[in-house]
């Protein structure tokens, strides 16, 4: 019972916590990118370009840092445990 609370908490995470126009109009987005990949979630330029219209974001740029994040994330996770 706990795993699928967890699981669906998981899910609901995202949509939990809306983004706003004036966090679009803020936002770093290599830096959001590199977080989204250094914590290990999916890309999610996507929606948030979806959440963000009419403000056009740079998935270029998030992407490009979601890759840095997510090497470095799936760097650190593959050498756990590896002592």
């Amino acid at each position: 019972m706990i795993v699928r609370l967890s699981l669906f908490l998981l899910l609901c995470g995202c949509a939990a916590f809306p983004v706003s126009e004036a966090d679009c109009r803020a936002m770093n987005w290599y830096q959001r990118g590199y977080d989204d990949g250094y914590f290990g979630h999916p890309p999610q330029d996507l929606r948030l370009a979806k959440a963000c219209s009419p403000i056009t974001i740079s998935q270029d740029r998030y992407l490009a840092g979601w890759r840095v994040g997510h090497d470095e994330w799936d760097r650190l996770i593959g050498s756990y445990g590896q002592d």
